[in-house]
Order: structure tokens, then C-alpha cells, then sequence
């Protein structure tokens, strides 16, 4: 019914709008009056008092119910109509899945202009269906001109869990079985918190953060000028809930699972008319059981070597973090924020591995156990002063922001081997034991200020500033263990200090307008990097000064109010961080050792992008097309050295290319059932050299997703989720393909203040990571799965007037503004 009333009020307003500009001079309200008239106004939603942006206003004669004009609100939920003769009006304002608002009686005449309706309250709509009460949800995935969102909210299978369980049903977004998250195929991207760079880097920081305390995440694949250009596959902006209903409220969410898995966090919320007050904690413990098995085969003159492995463990993941802040509202046109974090994580495995190791021609049989602990854990702490201004006229604003982070972190690992039988009974009690240590200090300070102008009616300039200080201290220390003096030495030949610097200055500027039913933003942004890398070993520093400029565009074409083309091209970087640059070498068994690459160059990246989108009665779908090249690709590789270790290090390829298509649909096919489903094809090519060996390689990728929604009687709600990853290539070998399978059911009780939710992770058991690697000399098979199905049980409560929100395009949660919306 919703979406009928809204279609059948846009053909009203485009065949009103037409016949009102064919009618001739001097007939209609207003006769040969002048059309001076202006109305304006704000649309927003009536429980979160957000601003709704694309709702539909439209203008009725009193006389004869003719539609007289018709207008969608901005990204503020403002709107402005203009050039009206004078008359007596009514005003129907809407938006799908909202009850229409009617405004009686708005005149226009010679004495008063311009009209101002005020604030228009939309109030979500709800229907009966089989005695069960439907709330028009809000659409899982939104577009705008440069980014998707995903709306946390509708997403069953996210309770109880973190950030990345909500992009493992994400297009453009692949998740592996370890948690580990690439975009577009690759895992360098961006994670920014509410617009701010994450202490924690990449899959650790989504890993660390509680789905429950998302607003919503946005994919940015190819972003504006405006944003930093670092990462080959964009960006993903993790915005975090702040409530906006005056008073006391929150909400508090705890989970629970087999194994020794826990979850709970709470946030609070005070709002009053020039302070909001929020705070919040969270904790999370994860145990998960897992096994795999390696097969390593190296070449020798006359003889090949096996080492073929055996390995059980456990993994672990927890952390906890405690959050506060206020808004203080200077006044209608400025806020002051200051908001800080603090928080501990660690990260640990437990393994048992048997091997067995012989060679052809055979000699002898040699078994050994290893029993190894790795452990990183770290606290962490971040502080944020933000203060934005408003001016006059609409859409006029500076914002100056100030951010410091800091980590402290210790990676241990203990390993000791011995020798066995070959039913693998331990046959000495002094085992070879080794103990490698790493401290971790790193800080980064960032100070912005962003000013945006609007020019002419539809024009806006935006331009900014910003400075950016990184600093890392990274200590290696290699330790055996000495039996006479029972206690751990330090091995100097294997240990290390670094220090890491970077200075980053960056200023931008971006223009958009529109031109007809065109749409286009350009952008450049320019970069100088001063960046230093001193080793305690090294002779002198590694040195480097950098001019670096990132064009952007983005190009829209609006067909009608259904469907739209977006067109991009952006240009990035990713720079090597000091682990992939300290030439020393660290031992992390007696098989493998590790050694970065101080001659590594940064890669660039050149991102273009070709979007169709069309509503269809109660569908959406949307096809991208995208190309990236991506010129001296970074590339962990293995090497076989003399002594047989493998040493795994970087290198910089020539080039690699991606070339894709993403199909997406969504659909209602009835009021009970919802489907939403992608399908990302791409064909992948790498260009480059390995000791000399050519690697160039090529393979034709996909990866597909569905998420079925039903709703059933009694306010439960049932979602089934499955995804599927094909093979892929490496620089050295490829990586199998792999299926998984998800099943979450919500109930509501008490009006919605209380909220149950199971779900089943990995239902049928079938993730597993298998990847070959070959290299001049070697070949290795490794496989690896982890504990499956994950049941888990959560409980969320609200407190007082918390609202789950349905809309948040405001533009002040550190999210980047967009030009169109199309839900999904």
C-alpha cells in the first residue's frame, strides 16, 4: 500500500507539473499574477527527529485538488519550491513506508510571498496482517553517489556479533573463515569509525567492534577527494548510534554460545536542549576450536624433502572497550563534540602439530611434535574534539576536528618441538624451545578543518586542510631456552628495534553542480609525505619524500525518479607499513622466518566505476561494472632458502587488473517475505617476477549471496543467509572455494523493548580455507577449518525512549553526504 501511494503520488506530480507548465498565460490561481511565491520547509521522522531525505512534498490547489508543484527534500530534509502564483494551497508530504502528512490552508498572495511551513513530521507507517501489527522496514542496503549503506538494524543474523558478521552478507564485501574481510577482492582498505581512522588496522578493528552498537556501515569503493586515498579497495566507515530523543535512554544487549563464547555491551544516552550526553562498554570472549593439516615438499639437486603436518588448536578472541562523550549545542548553528575510547584486545592461538618429515630417495622417517602459543594483546586509546558551524545560508558550514590514538601492544610466541615416535610418543624431555617477543608503540595525530559553500542554486565548493602524524616503536626480541640456567637468554643476532615515522600533509577541493538531469563532483586532493625508517642494525635511515595528487570524479544521470547511471573514477595509494618494510629477519619456527622490504614502493591505484539503478513496483535492482589497475602491486610471497626455510617476504609486481560486474536485487514478493541477493563476477590478472621466474597469472572469479526474510505470525522474524566464494588466484598458487550457510530467528516482546534472537552460524559446517602455493624450489597445501556450527543465543533490552533508528541521513555522524538514495 505504501509504496502503491508513493508511485501514485509521483505520477501525480509528473503529470501536474507538466500540465501546470502547458497551461496558458493568465489561467489557474494567481491570472496574470507574477510568480513570486516561495515554500519551504523540513521533513523528518517523527520518532528519531532525523532528517528524511528524498521524501516526496507535493503542492494541491485548494480549488480543484490539481497537483500545482512537487519537490523531494535534500540530505537536511529541507525543501524549497519557487516561482508560485498566489492562491490557497494543501500540502501532502510522504514517504514509502511513512503515513502521508496533510498541511491544510498555506496561502500565498502579493503580502506574503514566501511561506515557511516549519517542521513536517513523518510517522512510520504500520499495517495488519493477520492480526500481527508490520512496521515498514527500512531497506538493508542504501545507494548514493559514491558509497552503499548497510543498514545494521536489518540484519537478523548480526546479533550478538561484531562488525564483521554484518559485511559477511554484504555486496562487494567477502569475509573468509577466520573473520578475515576483503572489498573487492582485496584486504587492503580503509576502516574509519564514525569518519575517524580506527586505532586497531582492517579485519582486527571490525572484529573488535559490537554489531549492536552500529547505526549503519558504509561501503565507499571509490570515495571523493575529500576523504584520505589510502587503500586499494576504499573504504569502510563504520557509523556508531547516538541517539537524538531528549531525556534518559539506552539499550543493553548480551549474548551467549557454546564453547566459551560471551558478548555484552550497553550504551547510555542524556539529551537535553544543550547537552547530549552518551557512554557506553562492551566485552567479548571467543573460543573456537580448529584443526588443518600442511603438506610442504621441496626440491632438491637429487632428493625431495617432505614435511607433512597435523595440526589441533584453539583460537581465541576478546576484548573490551569503554566509551563517553557530550555534545554541547552552542547555539541553532554550532556543536561542540568531545568524545574519547579506551580498550584492551588480544587475539591467541593454541596449537598441537605432529609432523612427519622424509625425503625421496627415502633415508629415514623423522616425527616431531610442536606445541606453540601465540598471544597479542594490546590496550588502546583514542580521544576526539570536532566543532562545526553553520551559516546562514543553507548548506554553509566549517567543521575543525582534532584526533589522537595511541596503542601499546605485546606479541609472545613460545614454541617448543620434540622429537617422537611415529605414533608420536614424546621420546626427550628437553625439547628445542624458542620465544620471540615483539612491543608495539604507535600514535597518530590528525588535525582537519573542512569548509563547505554552496554557489548558485545547485553548486557547492568544498575544500580542507590536513595534518597527520604517525609514529611506531616496534622491539623484536628472539629468546632460547638455556637448561643449565633454566630460564630464557636473549639472542642478540635475532633481535631488533625499529622506528617508524610518517608526516602526512594533505589539502583538497571538490565542486559539484548539476547540469539538466546531470549530476557531477570533481575533486583533487594533493599529498606530501615525509616518511623515515631507522633500524638499530641498518647503517643509515630509509628516507623518503613524496608529492602524491588523487583525482576524483563522480558523474550522475537521473532518467526519472526510478533510475539513475553513476559514473566514477578515483585515484588511490597504499603505502607499506613498517612491518613490510624492516629489513631485518624474524624466526617464527624453525621452518619459516619473515624479513620486510625497505625498497618496497607504494602502489596506486586507478578506480573506475559504471552503476545502473532502477526501482521497479516492489523490487530494486542495481548492476555495477567496475575496472581497477592497480600498478606495483605489494605481494606477500615465499622463497626457498638455502638452509630449506622458507622465507616469507614482499615484493612489489608490476601490475594487476580487476575487471567485474556486480548484479544485486532486492525484492518483496509478498508482505511476509523479502529477498536480497548479489552475484560479483570479475576476472583477475597479475603481471610480475619472483627470483627471476615469472608469475604472471589470470583467472576468472565469483563470489555470490543471498538473505531471505520471513515474517511470521506473533512478531518473529526468520532470516536465512548463504554465501559462496569461488576459487582465486594468487601470485604463487590459488585458493579453493568454499560455502557457508546462516539461520537466525528474532522475536519481540513487550512492544519491542525486548528482543531474543538464535542463530546458527555456518549451519552445514562447510567453511574451510585451502590454498596451494608454488615457488622455485617448494610446493606447499594447506588446509584449515574452524569450530562449526556456532549456536548463539542473545538478549536485547531497551531502556526508556532508545530508538532503533529507521532513517539517519543527516550528515552529522561522520558520514559522507550522497546525491541520490535508492533503497535496497
Amino acid at each position: 500500500m505504501f509504496k502503491r501511494s508513493f508511485y501514485n503520488v509521483l505520477i501525480l506530480v509528473m503529470l501536474g507539473t507538466t500540465l501546470f507548465a502547458q497551461r496558458p498565460q493568465g489561467q489557474g490561481q494567481g491570472g496574470n499574477m507574477p510568480a513570486n511565491g516561495v515554500l519551504t520547509g523540513k521533513v523528518l521522522d517523527k520518532l528519531t527527529d532525523v532528517p528524511m531525505e528524498y521524501a516526496n512534498v507535493v503542492l494541491f490547489s485548494m480549488r480543484d485538488s490539481s497537483v500545482v508543484a512537487g519537490t523531494v527534500t535534500g540530505v537536511d530534509g529541507t525543501f524549497k519550491m519557487e516561482q508560485l502564483k498566489p492562491g490557497r494551497f494543501y500540502v501532502i508530504a510522504n514517504f514509502i513506508g511513512y503515513e502521508k502528512t496533510y498541511i491544510n490552508d498555506v496561502k500565498i498572495n502579493p503580502k506574503q510571498w514566501t511561506v515557511d511551513l516549519g517542521t513536517i513530521l513523518l510517522n512510520p507507517a504500520s499495517t495488519n496482517l493477520d492480526g500481527v501489527e508490520v512496521v515498514a522496514d527500512k531497506a538493508r542496503i542504501e545507494y548514493k553517489i559514491d558509497k552503499k549503506i548497510v543498514n545494521v538494524s536489518q540484519d537478523i543474523m548480526s546479533a550478538g556479533s561484531s562488525a564483521v558478521s554484518v559485511l559477511e552478507n554484504t555486496p562487494s564485501v567477502q569475509v573468509d573463515i577466520e573473520g578475515n574481510v576483503s572489498l573487492r577482492g582485496t584486504s587492503n582498505f580503509t576502516v574509519l569509525i564514525d569518519g575517524r581512522p580506527s586505532v586497531l588496522e582492517g579485519s582486527d578493528a571490525l572484529q573488535q567492534i559490537p554489531a549492536s552498537s552500529i547505526e549503519h556501515i558504509e561501503i565507499i569503493t571509490n570515495p571523493s577527494a575529500k576523504y584520505d586515498p589510502d587503500g586499494v579497495g576504499g573504504i569502510i566507515n563504520v557509523v556508531m548510534k547516538k541517539q537524538k530523543s531528549p531525556g534518559v535512554n539506552g539499550v543493553i544487549n548480551t549474548s551467549i554460545a557454546a564453547n566459551n563464547k560471551y558478548k555484552l555491551d550497553a550504551l547510555l544516552n542524556y539529551r537535553t536542549k544543550n547537552f547530549n550526553i552518551f557512554g557506553g562498554i562492551d566485552f567479548n570472549y571467543r573460543d573456537f576450536s580448529m584443526n588443518g593439516e600442511t603438506r610442504y615438499e621441496t626440491y632438491l639437486v637429487d632428493t625431495t624433502n617432505f614435511r607433512n603436518s597435523l595440526m589441533e588448536g584453539n583460537m581465541n578472541r576478546s576484548g573490551f572497550g569503554a566509551k563517553a562523550g557530550f555534545d554541547y549545542f552552542v547555539s541553532d548553528k554550532s556543536t561542540l563534540t568531545v568524545s574519547g575510547r579506551y580498550g584492551g584486545y588480544r587475539f591467541s592461538h593454541e596449537r598441537d602439530t605432529r609432523r612427519h618429515i622424509y625425503t625421496e630417495p627415502f633415508t629415514q622417517d623423522d616425527y616431531s611434535r610442536s606445541e606453540s602459543v601465540s598471544d597479542r594483546e594490546g590496550t588502546y586509546y583514542e580521544g576526539n574534539v570536532n566543532y562545526i558551524t553553520k551559516f546562514d545560508d543553507k548548506g554553509h558550514q566549517l567543521e575543525i576536528s582534532g584526533f589522537y590514538s595511541s596503542r601499546n601492544g605485546d606479541d609472545m610466541e613460545d614454541q617448543s618441538d620434540y622429537t617422537t615416535t611415529s605414533d608420536w610418543v614424546v621420546n626427550d624431555d628437553q625439547p628445542d624451545a624458542i620465544r620471540t617477543t615483539e612491543d608495539d608503540y604507535d600514535y597518530d595525530i590528525r588535525i582537519k578543518a573542512d569548509y563547505t559553500k554552496p554557489i548558485g542554486e545547485d553548486g557547492k565548493l568544498e575544500a580542507g586542510y590536513q595534518s597527520r602524524i604517525e609514529f611506531e616503536n616496534e622491539k623484536y626480541v628472539y629468546n632460547d631456552f638455556d637448561y643449565d640456567q633454566n630460564t630464557w637468554v636473549e639472542n642478540p643476532l635475532y633481535t631488533s628495534e625499529m622506528d617508524f615515522s610518517r608526516n602526512i600533509h594533505s589539502i583538497y577541493g571538490i565542486y559539484s553542480n548539476t547540469w539538466g538531469s546531470f549530476g557531477y563532483q570533481l575533486g583533487l586532493r594533493g599529498e606530501y609525505t615525509d616518511r623515515s625508517i631507522e633500524n638499530a642494525q641498518a647503517t643509515e635511515p630509509y628516507i623518503i619524500d613524496r608529492f602524491d595528487y588523487f583525482p576524483t570524479i563522480h558523474i550522475s544521470k537521473q532518467f526519472n525518479k526510478d533510475h539513475q547511471v553513476l559514473m566514477s573514477y578515483g585515484r588511490r595509494i597504499d603505502r607499506p607499513g613498517g612491518r613490510e618494510l624492516d629489513p631485518f629477519v624474524n624466526y617464527f619456527d624453525p621452518y619459516n622466518m619473515r624479513q620486510g622490504n625497505p625498497a618496497l614502493e607504494p602502489e596506486y591505484i586507478d578506480s573506475y566505476e559504471l552503476s545502473y539503478q532502477k526501482r521497479l513496483n516492489n523490487a530494486f535492482i542495481s548492476l555495477e561494472t567496475y575496472y581497477r589497475i592497480n600498478k606495483n602491486k605489494i605481494t606477500r610471497i615465499k622463497t626457498l632458502q638455502d638452509d630449506g626455510i622458507i622465507l616469507h617476504t614482499f615484493q612489489n609486481m608490476n601490475k594487476d587488473y580487476s575487471l567485474g560486474a556486480e548484479l544485486m536485487l532486492n525484492a518483496d514478493f509478498t508482505k511476509w517475505f523479502n529477498f536480497n541477493g548479489s552475484v560479483n563476477v570479475y576476472d583477475y590478472r597479475l603481471e610480475g617476477t619472483v627470483e627471476g621466474l615469472d608469475v604472471s597469472t589470470s583467472s576468472t572469479n565469483w563470489d555470490s549471496r543471498m538473505n531471505l526474510t520471513f515474517k511470521i505470525e506473533g512478531g518473529v522474524r526468520t532470516q536465512v543467509t548463504g554465501m559462496y566464494h569461488g576459487p582465486s588466484v594468487t601470485a604463487q598458487g590459488e585458493q579453493e572455494g568454499f560455502f557457508m550457510a546462516n539461520l537466525a530467528v528474532r522475536k519481540d516482546f513487550f512492544d519491542g523493548r525486548f528482543t531474543s534472537t538464535l542463530s546458527v552460524r555456518d549451519l552445514f559446517a562447510t567453511g574451510k580455507r585451502e590454498t596451494i602455493t608454488r615457488g622455485a624450489g617448494f610446493y606447499s597445501w594447506d588446509y584449515f577449518e574452524r569450530e562449526a556450527p556456532i549456536i548463539m543465543l542473545n538478549f536485547s533490552y531497551i531502556i526508556n525512549n532508545y530508538k532503533r533508528q529507521r532513517n539517519n541521513n543527516s550528515g552529522d555522524d561522520g558520514s559522507s553526504e550522497g546525491e541520490m538514495d535508492m533503497g535496497m
